[in-house]
């Protein structure tokens, strides 16, 4: 048992350290919400806080609940196609992902209350909302005449003043198996030894970076809401989330120019698999001081996560020696840890003009400095403090505008919005406009709404932009890789009202 846990804190200690399959970006990835929700809220931009009286709200505002009349049945189904243009020293890759899923379905059982008191109605609500979809597909090439990634390996090794025979304990999912594969090399010089690059010594590799991300994040609400004297209208909701994330990253280097001696090509796989399960409380109100007017306020909890990584990495080596090499990494034992997003609040405000137009703006506020990411063995330090420590220098508040439109024409209903999403980091940390994860987008939509059937039809499309840098140099600067994803999403609701 106590060479087991030996092993486990290794493991641990060293995949955080070299890897980082638990990095500050948890919190951006799984806080960064693009609501599924109804066809009716996602045309009007889900802007939905202060109007209520439709499914989206219970991962909303609540308090929508309070304004439902019927009870109703919902089911909403999504087509998405992700479109991911990727620059990479001046050339641009296009890369599309198509999927179908359930954007959401569920139940509100609504009663009113003919009793004489001050409570007018009061709603339940149960049912499935999605939240995220981190499916999508990725492609960055070029060809670098200045460095490898292979040099900050060494670099690494050589900075810590790693010897060969350690690399296994040290880094063994990436370091070591460069060394395994005869990418990197030793020499001594005065007695020093000294890792130098044995593939890739003259610059010029294509190089080509493969993402592939599947999975989503989609909440399971269970809601109540009521109505006080048709002015004040309260609710809240109890959230239990579920997230499944996949990565699969390819990073390959090749003398496509055929300038490099004894080398032809390399490449090196990770694949990382998390899941988990997050609990949230949510509560709203929404006040109508007339039949124009309502104006309302909800907030949300940090969720808290419960998750579990699973991770290998293996690389592959092709030298003009007529040898190919290849070495994995050891077996990765599952690592539970937590993650709690940022709190949430969202302001909102909504014109009813003369029953048959609606107007709706929400103004949420999250700040991504309050993410934190902990070990759930509270006795092992897997560099969750540094971790923490950059979330805290590197994020900082994000505004996130929301507007919707709504015009109902006899039992037709002509719908249109807006959103806009500020940076969640710092200044300092802000490359430009168009790559600091800041996002925008449209959306329109229609409806029919008879007697007792509804169908909605709604479609959003939203960019948002990304930099990143494949490795890092201390005595060179390594061309970033800059990604725009074009979001276009098609959800279709159906639901029937008693």
């Amino acid at each position: 048992m106590k060479l087991k846990f030996i092993f486990t804190f290794l493991i641990i200690y060293n995949f955080t350290k070299t890897v980082n399959a638990q990095n500050d970006a948890d919190v951006l990835r799984y806080g960064m919400l693009n609501y599924g929700s109804t066809a009716r809220s996602m045309a009007m931009g889900n802007s939905f806080g202060a109007l209520g009286a439709d499914f989206s709200t219970l991962s909303i505002n609540p308090a929508g609940l309070g304004l439902y009349r019927h009870s109703e049945f919902t089911f909403s189904q999504l087509f998405s196609n992700r479109t991911n243009d990727s620059k990479y020293i001046n050339n641009t890759v296009r890369e599309n992902y198509f999927k179908y899923t359930i954007g959401d379905f569920g139940a509100v059982f609504a009663e009113e209350n003919n009793k004489p008191g001050h409570f007018k109605s009061w709603s339940f609500g149960l049912g499935y909302n999605r939240l995220n979809d981190f499916s999508g597909r990725s492609t960055s090439r070029g060809y670098n005449k200045y460095n490898s990634q292979i040099d900050s390996y060494i670099e690494q090794a050589s900075n810590d003043g790693i010897s060969p025979q350690d690399l296994p304990n040290n880094y063994p999912f990436d370091i070591n198996l460069a060394w395994q594969t005869y990418l990197i090399d030793t020499t001594t010089q005065s007695n020093q030894l000294y890792y130098f690059n044995n593939a890739t010594p003259f610059a010029g590799a294509r190089q080509t970076r493969y993402v592939n991300t599947y999975g989503g994040q989609g909440e399971w609400d269970f809601s109540f809401g009521t109505n006080y004297e048709n002015k004040l209208f309260l609710g809240g909701t109890i959230g239990l989330d579920v997230l499944h994330y996949e990565e699969n990253i390819t990073w390959q280097e090749e003398d496509g120019k055929d300038t490099i001696p004894y080398f032809i090509s390399y490449r090196s796989n990770t694949w990382l698999r998390t899941k988990g399960s997050g609990i949230n409380l949510k509560v709203g109100a929404i006040y109508k001081p007339n039949d124009i007017v309502r104006f309302g306020l909800a907030i949300h909890t940090p969720t808290y996560y419960t998750l579990s990584d699973e991770y290998t990495s293996d690389i592959a080596s092709d030298l003009e020696n007529g040898k190919t090499y290849y070495a994995n990494a050891p077996v990765f034992i599952p690592f539970n840890y937590n993650v709690t997003t940022p709190f949430r609040t969202i302001g909102s405000v909504a014109l009813i003009i003369a029953h048959t137009a609606s107007i709706n703006i929400d103004y949420e506020y999250l700040n991504y400095n309050q993410g934190r990411l902990n070990a759930e063995d509270k006795s092992i330090d897997a560099g969750f403090n540094s971790i923490n420590s950059g979330i805290r220098s590197k994020y900082a508040g994000s505004h996130n505008i929301r507007f919707g439109g709504e015009y109902a024409f006899q039992k037709y209903r002509f719908r249109l919005g807006a959103l806009y999403s500020t940076s969640p980091f710092k200044s300092q940390y802000r490359n430009d406009k168009e790559s600091d994860l800041s996002r925008y987008g449209a959306s329109f939509g229609f409806g029919i709404k008879l007697e007792h059937l509804f169908v909605d039809i709604g479609y959003a499309y939203s960019v948002t932009g990304a930099y990143y840098l494949p490795y890092a140099l201390s005595y060179q600067d390594v061309p970033s890789i800059r990604t725009k994803q074009y979001d276009n999403r098609l959800l279709i609701t159906i639901g029937y009202r008693l």
